[in-house]
């Protein structure tokens, strides 16, 4: 399971992700779409604890 409560990620000002909340549970499938920039790949990092939030 992935559960994300209200998690932001800036870089200096510009807020790359802004108050997300996801909850993913075991055996389903998520999928992330949007336009460039928004803030998807910042998500999966966010995730994989890559960065930090």
């Amino acid at each position: 399971m992935i559960r994300i409560d209200s998690a932001t990620k800036r870089y200096g000002a510009t807020v790359a992700v802004d108050n997300l909340s996801l909850n993913v549970q075991e055996g389903e499938v998520c999928v992330l779409i949007g336009p460039s920039g928004c803030g998807k790949t910042t998500t999966l990092r966010m995730i994989n604890r890559l960065v930090e939030p």
